[in-house]
């Protein structure tokens, strides 16, 4: 089975790179509108949720304290071109953050780093039925 991704993003032709890189191992939903990244979040319908930094409506650190607090044992990943460094560090060592990658991604990168995520959320799995 398929790990989903959901990918909240503003930029959407960005969403469209993600969406035909990675649709054959992954089931991915992508939005760039913030009512419907908060509605996925009330279903929980993602092992690994990325979101961008720099959005108009909200910052990506707040959506995913969103994520960590409705979807705990998410992966979340942050992507950006504008973060400080130690603003983005802070999210990563407090858990809010999984994982942080500099925009514009790279498809190797991205891909390892959706790699982990499947593992965790695996992991994590694997340890609720024990």
């Amino acid at each position: 089975m398929k790990r989903s991704v959901f990918y909240f993003d503003d930029d959407a032709t960005l969403l469209d790179i993600f969406q035909e890189t990675f649709e054959d191992e992954y089931d991915i939903r992508t939005t760039t509108k913030l009512a419907v990244a908060r509605r996925m979040l009330t279903e929980c319908a993602a092992d690994i949720i990325i979101s961008d930094q720099s959005m108009p409506e909200i910052s990506g650190s707040e959506f995913l304290r969103e994520a960590s607090e409705k979807c705990p044992h998410s992966f979340r990943i942050m992507l950006t071109g504008y973060a400080v460094v130690g603003d983005v560090f802070g999210e990563v060592t407090n858990g809010l953050i999984d994982i942080f990658i500099a925009k514009p991604w790279q498809e190797t990168l991205m891909r390892q780093a959706l790699e982990r995520g499947g593992a965790a959320v695996g992991s994590q799995r694997g340890s609720k039925s024990e």
